[in-house]
């Protein structure tokens, strides 16, 4: 091989070396940086992808509606997490398809059959109002079964969360469970008729006046943070699952 020949070769082999290493050290750099995300420029890169790859939800595009800005969403339109809170509640309205087999249970009526929101039951009735009510959250643990009646084959529509406190719990995952207040209730015949003082399109508010015409008390409850939650299998409301009124019990 002619000198010349030998000495382009050298140079080939040596700049191919070179290239070798060049990507070597790239590569590892890059595997850095993917494992690390340590710039800026790599973590607003791995916040798009892992954007990009986040599982879109109607829900996601919910407009608030209602009396107390509810959003409209049905179990479909909702994330993982939040359907399995659902399914806790799916599954304690099953226990109990009657208010017979409520009240078998320790749960007695606390309202009448209220106009658009049922008939409520808690342990311990009314009672449970004024001391019963504490500052825990627990989707296992609904303070209150919803009926369609008091009578004892009154059927099961929801279940309704009460929480004490000056603020509403984190609640169920997601913004979409707008909790509400009532300022007072009006208990007659020794249950709750009606709210009092509540917003003004209310199926069941009246005024002070009207409560002590029906022969009524107003009691206090403006402490009490609440949420409706209409989780019983081929019963949805149309206003969606934590919507103030079920559609149906209008």
């Amino acid at each position: 091989m002619r000198g010349e020949q030998r000495g382009s070769l050298a140079a080939a082999l040596a700049a191919l070396a070179a290239l070798a290493v060049a990507v070597g050290v790239s590569m590892a750099v890059d595997r850095d940086h993917g494992a690390n995300a340590t710039t800026p420029a790599a973590r607003e890169s791995a916040a798009r992808v892992a954007a990009a790859e986040e599982p879109s939800f109607p829900a996601a595009t919910a407009a608030p509606v209602g009396h107390h800005g509810e959003y409209a969403v049905q179990y479909r339109d909702l994330p993982p997490q939040t359907q399995a809170q659902l399914d806790i509640v799916r599954d304690i309205i099953g226990r109990y398809p009657t208010a017979a087999d409520a009240m078998a249970d320790g749960w007695t009526p606390a309202t009448t059959n209220l106009q658009g929101i049922a008939a409520h039951f808690l342990r311990g009735g009314v009672r449970q109002f004024a001391t019963g009510i504490d500052d825990q959250f627990a989707v296992e643990e609904p303070e209150v079964l919803l009926f369609d009646g008091i009578e004892p084959d009154a059927p099961i529509v929801g279940v309704s969360y009460l929480f004490s406190g000056p603020e509403a719990p984190e609640g169920f995952t997601g913004p979409w469970d707008v909790w509400h207040r009532h300022e007072a209730v009006c208990f007659a015949g020794g249950l709750v008729i009606a709210e009092v003082g509540g917003h003004a399109d209310s199926l069941i508010d009246i005024t002070a006046d009207e409560c002590a015409a029906q022969g009524g008390v107003m009691f206090p409850i403006g402490n009490l943070s609440m949420i409706h939650v209409w989780m019983k299998p081929g019963y949805p409301s149309e206003t969606g699952v934590f919507a103030h009124d079920h559609s149906d019990l209008a």
